[in-house]
This record gives C-alpha cells, sequence and structure tokens, in this order.
C-alpha cells in the first residue's frame, strides 16, 4: 500500500488532486481509498475482451499495453 497526505483547500479538493495524479477517488468528498485510472482501464478493456476460454485474459492484457505504447509481436 502506497500512502499520499493531501493539502486540501477550497480551491484544491482531494478528488480534484486525486485525478490529477491519475487515481480515481472512491468517495466524492474526503475519499480514503483511490484507484489507479489505468487500472480501471485495464478492468474494462478485459470486460470487453472477455470470453470463456483461456485466452480473455491475455487479449485484454495485450490491448490494454499496446494502447499504452507496448506492442508485442504474436508468435
Amino acid at each position: 500500500l502506497d500512502y499520499m497526505q493531501l493539502h486540501i483547500c477550497p480551491c484544491a479538493p482531494a478528488p480534484v488532486q486525486l485525478v490529477k495524479w491519475g487515481l480515481f477517488p472512491c468517495l466524492p468528498v474526503y475519499p480514503a481509498l483511490a484507484v489507479s485510472l489505468d487500472m480501471l482501464e485495464f478492468v474494462s478493456t478485459l470486460f470487453v475482451h472477455l470470453a470463456p476460454n483461456e485466452t480473455a485474459w491475455a487479449d485484454a492484457l495485450t490491448s490494454f499495453l499496446a494502447r499504452q505504447g507496448h506492442v508485442f509481436e504474436a508468435q
């Protein structure tokens, strides 16, 4: 677990600061937990590629990483 300390004021609410750091706050006011936006994107990609076979996870991961700039050659 990583912890971060926020300095909250009316001009910089916690959710706004978290989103700028690439995190999705769990609550709109005083969030105690935030999830990586990249991880949320990966999970949504997984559900798009979800199939009743063992390659769904690998296809979703390959697609997600390709959008991040990491391209793998198929063998």
